[in-house]
């Protein structure tokens, strides 16, 4: 700008270019004028520059990396097999770092992220419901519907016997104990069942679902079909909440659970575009084979620790916590029930864990967060790979306890009592259906 200056006052000498000149100057003095608007947005550009700049992360070495590293070497594991990320909290500082950037089979840790997508799709008081409708004649004389009972589902992932009972008890409140047509199931139904995928086809829960009706007083006569829903609407059954279920589905680690879960929003390829959408993750970063974590998935620590920072602050604005969600190591029921469990340290971490014996040579896995007196929370992924997962554990175990210790110790226990014993049940069944009575005549007719 200065140089331009020089150059057109240079020129105003010449008069025979007196006009133009004239408005060379105008120009000029116009930009002048407009010099420090531009000074003071460069200065605001900076100032933004100079702000995120300052989040860059800061690198704090912990020696329980280094220890770490050290014993799964003598223990004959190769580093290449093996991820670790640790954070604060606002991801200001990076205490430990070790193929942070390198796709590891998360196993179980997969839940995090179904339950993240489940949260931000559904809302966590969201209630999976079961209609129950009657297609055909009641005759409540007999007590039966001449037709078929009809259970319009969306895919509830924990229907269970309760579920079944409290169904049955209304229904014989209706006045029907009696179905003389058949069974039919309408939509995505699954009775509740511990353990894999397979146990979870619709001819089995529709067993299961039979079978539990008929103890429950309900007797069908006809078969079980599959169709489209139609007929009066009886009632409807609404599951426990979501944030009740998935502290279930990640304290127990139920595949059956995180797979029908994971149905519910889409399945894992919509998983994967809603969570690659949301969190800006590349398909090397993550992909989703299964909503539960069985067989094969990849996630790096990086983008693992971008999931969990995602669901405590989605939980946040619902006024919750991750341990709404996640079980408490040492204290709830459930795959952490036995680990952590140190006099000062119990209470203090929530966590995920996962497991596969079968894959990438056996994978274990540990995402969460620790409460420490230093640094306050750190977020935390132990992604181990190519080894004895009972080894892993253990090796887990150590590694948190002594960082924790490195940290100033454990800052304060997140809860005392197991949120998983007794758990109430806080399912709803609403009746629609009203039965009409005839009056009964009068002393005088």
């Amino acid at each position: 700008m200065f140089c331009i200056i020089q150059r057109e006052r240079g020129r105003t000498r010449n008069t025979s270019e007196g006009g133009q000149a004239v408005k060379r100057i105008l120009l000029l003095s116009l930009l002048i004028l407009l010099l420090p608007i531009s000074i003071q947005d460069s200065g605001v550009s900076a100032d933004v520059d100079a702000r995120h700049a300052s989040r860059a992360k800061e690198h704090v070495k912990l020696l329980a990396l280094d220890e770490y590293k050290q014993t799964l070497q003598s223990r004959g594991a190769q580093l290449s097999d093996q991820g670790v990320l640790i954070e604060t909290s606002d991801g200001a500082q990076i205490l430990a770092e070790h193929n942070a950037d390198v796709a590891f089979n998360p196993a179980s840790v997969m839940k995090l992220a179904t339950s993240l997508v489940a949260i931000l799709k559904l809302g966590p008081d969201y209630r999976y419901r079961t209609n129950v409708l009657a297609d055909g004649n009641l005759d409540f004389d007999s007590r039966k519907l001449e037709g078929d009972l009809v259970i319009e589902a969306s895919a509830d992932p924990m229907f269970a016997i309760a579920d079944s009972q409290e169904v049955a008890t209304e229904l014989n409140r209706l006045g029907i104990s009696r179905v003389t047509g058949a069974l039919r199931i309408a939509g995505d139904f699954y009775y509740f069942a511990t353990g894999y995928r397979s146990n979870l086809s619709k001819e089995t829960s529709a067993s299961k679902l039979r079978a539990a009706l008929n103890r429950a007083g309900i007797t069908i006569d006809g078969p079980t079909v599959y169709g489209e829903k139609s007929g009066t609407l009886l009632l409807s059954h609404y599951s426990d909440q979501l944030t009740q279920i998935l502290l279930f589905q990640n304290a127990h680690s139920s595949n059956a659970v995180a797979e029908v879960v994971g149905e519910s929003v889409g399945g894992p390829q919509a998983i994967q575009r809603f969570l690659t959408s949301r969190l800006a993750l590349t398909e090397n970063e993550l992909y989703v084979g299964h909503a539960s974590g069985l067989e094969f998935n990849r996630i790096t620590p990086r983008a693992s620790l971008r999931v969990v920072r995602s669901l405590i602050s989605v939980l946040a604005e619902h006024s919750l916590k991750l341990e709404d969600v996640m079980p408490v190591a040492g204290v709830d029921s459930g795959t952490l029930r036995t680990r952590l469990r140190g006099v000062d340290i119990e209470g203090a971490v929530v966590a995920k864990t996962g497991s596969l014996v079968s894959i990438d040579n056996g994978v274990s896995t540990l995402v969460g967060v620790a409460y420490t007196v230093t640094r306050g929370p750190l977020l935390f992924v132990v992604f181990n790979s190519g080894g004895s997962v009972h080894q892993y554990r253990r090796l887990q175990d150590q590694f948190v306890e002594r960082f924790i210790t490195e940290e100033g110790g454990p800052a304060r226990a997140m809860r005392a009592e197991d949120a998983l014993a007794d758990l109430p049940r806080q399912s709803i069944v609403q009746v629609f259906y009203k039965r009409r009575v005839e009056a009964e005549p009068s002393a005088g007719e």
